[in-house]
């Protein structure tokens, strides 16, 4: 008498195994299913598209003019300064003359960022000012302000478009702009 797991035994199943066409089928599943996560991956962990980048630099501008509305709502009137350009906030790296500069901070045409004190010293006494700087886009980084005498422009520097509320001033043919958003005096 055999017993009924013995491999003799008739009653018993077949050895568990699978083809050769099933686990080249497993396989090729596994090698897609990694292909989809290391691709999911990537793209959710990839540095951001150029309009990302685009519409985060008008949304600085944006909140840049909500400090300059709140001190004009507290104060009656924007910071009084000579027309002329500043940098807004702080961190821009050092160029022309040794100093942390905005707008092309290696060019001429350059703003230091410590002749821009004031204007964020007068400008903090209504809130915490927005942080950082905006991306540099061939030699040009934001944002800045330019007090003209009608009116006061917020500007930064975009790579391949202007970003809605923002309008674009100036470009050239290596997609830089430069974006504004303005305020009548």
């Amino acid at each position: 008498m055999s017993l009924p797991d013995s491999p003799d035994s008739p009653d018993s199943p077949a050895p568990a195994g699978l083809s050769r066409g099933a686990r080249l089928v497993l396989v090729l599943g596994g090698l897609v299913t990694a292909g989809a996560l290391v691709f999911l991956g990537a793209t959710l962990l990839g540095p951001p598209s150029i309009e990302d980048d685009d519409a985060a630099a008008t949304a600085q501008l944006q909140a840049w003019k909500t400090t300059f509305e709140t001190y004009r709502e507290r104060n009656g009137a924007f910071p009084e300064l000579p027309d002329g350009g500043y940098c807004l906030g702080t961190g821009y790296p050092v160029g022309t003359g040794g100093t942390a500069n905005c707008r092309d901070y290696q060019g001429e045409s350059f703003y230091t960022e410590e002749a821009s004190a004031p204007l964020r010293e007068a400008l903090g006494t209504v809130g915490d000012l927005p942080t950082g700087i905006g991306q540099v886009v061939n030699g040009t980084v934001g944002p800045w302000v330019l007090y003209q005498p009608d009116r006061i422009d917020l500007l930064t520097a975009e790579q391949d478009f202007c970003a809605e509320p923002a309008t674009d001033v100036w470009s050239d043919d290596k997609g830089r702009h430069v974006c504004m958003i303005s305020l009548d005096r």
